[in-house]
């Protein structure tokens, strides 16, 4: 009788996690959007990758995301997923890129896009 009710709590317990596990990924897909990011690529041989700085408000780039160079970095566009960003949320985004010697460019042009 014993082993049977802890085979019991052990189901009901695995089935509540579950539960929360499925209704965490439920939140986060209805509050979470994401923008994807193209541009034209560098074409410096030393170049070793991309970071991209955005915010809610212009110039103020309160977040940064480090992107390595895919394994083709010699096509001509460069794309990039922003994700866990709050949806119908405006962000400003600006793109720099850097060297193999830590050498960081200046900010693109400023662009804003909405979270979807």
């Amino acid at each position: 009788m014993l082993k049977r009710y802890i085979t019991h709590v052990t189901i009901l317990t695995i089935l509540a996690f579950l539960l929360g596990v499925a209704g965490w990924f439920g939140y986060c897909v209805t509050c979470y959007g994401q923008i994807t990011l193209q541009w034209n690529s560098n074409r410096e041989a030393d170049l070793a990758g991309y970071k991209i700085y955005y915010g809610t408000s212009s110039g103020n780039y309160t977040h940064s995301v480090v992107v390595g160079l895919a394994d083709h970095h010699w096509q001509s566009t460069t794309k990039y997923k922003l994700t866990r960003l709050k949806k119908n949320q405006r962000y400003y985004i600006a793109v720099t890129a850097f060297n193999l010697y830590g050498y960081e460019s200046s900010f693109s042009n400023e662009v804003e896009g909405y979270a979807r």
